[in-house]
C-alpha cells in the first residue's frame, strides 16, 4: 500500500514499519496526557484502548446530557452510527457459516421478481456484495426513511428498490444502502428481524448488555444524548436519542465503552470465548477485505491509504501496519474504532457532539495514538497543534454554520420573513397530507403557537417565511427545506411540495 496522508498541516510525516519502540501501554498513557491536555471538548467524551486481555486506557469525562449533567459511565449506551456495519458483518459472517442465510446466494434468489434500473442486473449481485458496497445503484428514499423516519417492512422493500432506485457506476461505493438490503433480505429468509440476529448470535453470547440495537431498551436518562454547540448565548442544544424506528442495520446500535472494549478484544483474539459459538474461521471471514476501495490517496474519512472493505470494516494502513477501521456520525456525534491485528491493539473514540470532534476525538485520537506507539518524530508537533487550534476551529465552525444560514435566510425565494400567522391561521395548514405512498404520510401538527411537521419518528419545526411558505428545520443549522402549499380556487389549501413530491389534503 502507499503511504498515507494524515492532515494537510501534517503533510511531512515520516512514518515507517520499524519494530515498535514505545509500548502500548506506554502509548496509552501518552495519548491521555494528551488529552488531559486538550481544552474542554465536551459535553462528553470516551477513549477506549485495549490489547487482547486488558484494558489499556478507559477515559471518560464528561456528560452524557447537558440539561441534567449526569456522567459518562462505563455502562453509559452510546450510540455508534455506522459503526454497527462491523458488527451485522460479524452476524452475517455467523449465519452464512452455520448455513441460515448464504453470503453467496444472489438477491433474486430472495425476490426473484426483483427489479433494478435499467442496464443494472440484480441476479449479478451476492449478499456479500451488499456488504461490501459493491451493489451498483443508490436510492435515497430507502436510505433517509430507514434511518431517520421509521422502520420500513422488508415486504415493501422490492417495490421501493423498484419505484426510487437509481443506476451508479459499478464498483465500490460507500453508502447505508446494501445494509438495510441485507436486513430486509435477512427477515425475508428467516422471519426474524436483523436486531433479533443481533442479539441471538451476538450481544447474548458475548454477554454485551450494554448493547443494542433498540434505544427502548433503555430509559431517556440512561442514554447519552447527542449535542450542537449554538454559542455562548444558546449553549448545546440537545439531541434526541434516535428511536427504535430510526435504528437500522447500517447504523442502529447503542454500546458503552465497557462492551465496545470488549467488541475489540474479540477482533484481536480471533475467535470468541467458550460456548459463544463464534468460531476463528467466522472472525476471519468477518476481517477478510472483498472490495477494492481506490482509496490509497487518503481521501477517505480516516486520512489513511486505505485499499479494502472487508465485511463492515475499512482495511487501511498506518505506518506500514494493517489497521481496520471504521467510523459512525450523527447530528450532534462522531465515534470511531480501528484495530491493528500485528500490533494487537484496539482503540475506539466516542464524543456526544459534532463540534469539530473528528479533528479533535475520533480519527484523531486513533491517529494520535498509533503515532505515539510507532514513537513518530512528529508526533509531539501534532499534539501540539491539535491543542493549541482546537478552541480556534471550533469558533471558526460555528462561525461558518451561522454564515450559511444566514446566507440561505437571504434567498430571495423566502421573501422577507415578515408573514407572521397567528396560531388560528396556522391551524388551517394543520392535518394529514398524502405523499402517494404509503411512506410518503405527513401531519402538520400545531404545537402550542407553532407548526410542526411530523414524519415517521422525524420532526420538523415550520417557520413562516412568506404567505403559503414556510422554512422547515430539524435542528439548528439543519439546511432550510421549503414547504410551499398550495390552494384551489375557493382559496382552500390543498396541497403542498417539498423535496420533490407533492403531498395532498387527506383530512
Amino acid at each position: 500500500m502507499a503511504k498515507f496522508a494524515l492532515l494537510a498541516a501534517a503533510a511531512t510525516i515520516g512514518l515507517s514499519a520499524t519494530a515498535l519502540a514505545e509500548t502500548p501501554q506506554g502509548a496509552a498513557a501518552l495519548l491521555d496526557a494528551h488529552l488531559d491536555r486538550m481544552p474542554d471538548i465536551g459535553p462528553g467524551l470516551a477513549v477506549v484502548v485495549v490489547d487482547a486481555n486488558d484494558i489499556l486506557l478507559d477515559r471518560r469525562t464528561g456528560t452524557r446530557r447537558v440539561s441534567t449533567g449526569a456522567p459518562i459511565e462505563a455502562d453509559t449506551p452510546i450510540y455508534i452510527a455506522s459503526q454497527t456495519k462491523a458488527y451485522m458483518g460479524l452476524v452475517a459472517a455467523r449465519l452464512h457459516e452455520e448455513g441460515v442465510l448464504s453470503l453467496d446466494s444472489r438477491l433474486t434468489d430472495h425476490w426473484p421478481d426483483l427489479q433494478f434500473p435499467d442496464g443494472v442486473d440484480p441476479s449479478a449481485f451476492t449478499l456479500r456484495d451488499l456488504l461490501s458496497h459493491e451493489v451498483a445503484i443508490s436510492n435515497d428514499m430507502i436510505t433517509m426513511l430507514e434511518a431517520y423516519v421509521t422502520t420500513v417492512d422488508p415486504v415493501d422493500y422490492p417495490a421501493l428498490i423498484a419505484e426510487f432506485s437509481e443506476a451508479r457506476e459499478p464498483g465500490f461505493e460507500y453508502a447505508n444502502l446494501g445494509y438495510n438490503i441485507y436486513g430486509a433480505i435477512l427477515e425475508t429468509a428467516t422471519g426474524k428481524s436483523w436486531q433479533d440476529w443481533m442479539d441471538d448470535a451476538l450481544f447474548d453470547p458475548m454477554g454485551w448488555d450494554q448493547t443494542s440495537a433498540r434505544t427502548s431498551d433503555f430509559s431517556l436518562d440512561e442514554l447519552a444524548w447527542s449535542h450542537i454547540w449554538t454559542g455562548e448565548d444558546g449553549g448545546w442544544y440537545e439531541v434526541r436519542p434516535k428511536t427504535d424506528g430510526m435504528m437500522q442495520s447500517a447504523g442502529g446500535l447503542v454500546t458503552s465503552t465497557a462492551d465496545m472494549a470488549e467488541f475489540l478484544q474479540l477482533q484481536l483474539r480471533g475467535e470468541g470465548p467458550a460456548g459463544s459459538g463464534i468460531t476463528a474461521s467466522m472472525m476471519d471471514m468477518a476481517q477478510t477485505s472483498y472490495a477494492e476501495t481506490g482509496e490509497e490517496d487518503g481521501r477517505n474519512p480516516y486520512e489513511l491509504s486505505c485499499s479494502g472493505y472487508t465485511l463492515g470494516w475499512s482495511l487501511c494502513e498506518f505506518a506500514g501496519y494493517d489497521i481496520h477501521i471504521h467510523g459512525g456520525g450523527y447530528t450532534g456525534n462522531r465515534t470511531m474504532m480501528a484495530f491493528a491485528p500485528e500490533l494487537g491493539v484496539g482503540i475506539a473514540g466516542f464524543s456526544n457532539s459534532d463540534n469539530q470532534t473528528g479533528w479533535a476525538v475520533s480519527r484523531a485520537v486513533i491517529n494520535m495514538f498509533f503515532m505515539y506507539l510507532v514513537e513518530d518524530e512528529d508526533s509531539d508537533r501534532m499534539s501540539e497543534l491539535r491543542v493549541n487550534h482546537y478552541p480556534e476551529r471550533v469558533a471558526r465552525v460555528l462561525e461558518i454554520r451561522n454564515e450559511r444560514e444566514a446566507e440561505a435566510r437571504a434567498d430571495e425565494s423566502w421573501g422577507d420573513w415578515s408573514w407572521q400567522p397567528n396560531a388560528s391561521e396556522l391551524a388551517q395548514y394543520a392535518g394529514e397530507w398524502d405523499g402517494g405512498n404509503q411512506y410518503l404520510q405527513i401531519r402538520l401538527v400545531l404545537e402550542g403557537e407553532a407548526l410542526q411537521a411530523q414524519w415517521g419518528d422525524a420532526r420538523m419545526s415550520l417557520e413562516p417565511a412568506r404567505e403559503d411558505l414556510f422554512a422547515g428545520q430539524s435542528h439548528p443549522f439543519d439546511s432550510l427545506e421549503a414547504f410551499a402549499f398550495n390552494r384551489d380556487a375557493d382559496g382552500q389549501l390543498v396541497s403542498f411540495s417539498w423535496g420533490g413530491q407533492t403531498y395532498t389534503r387527506r383530512r
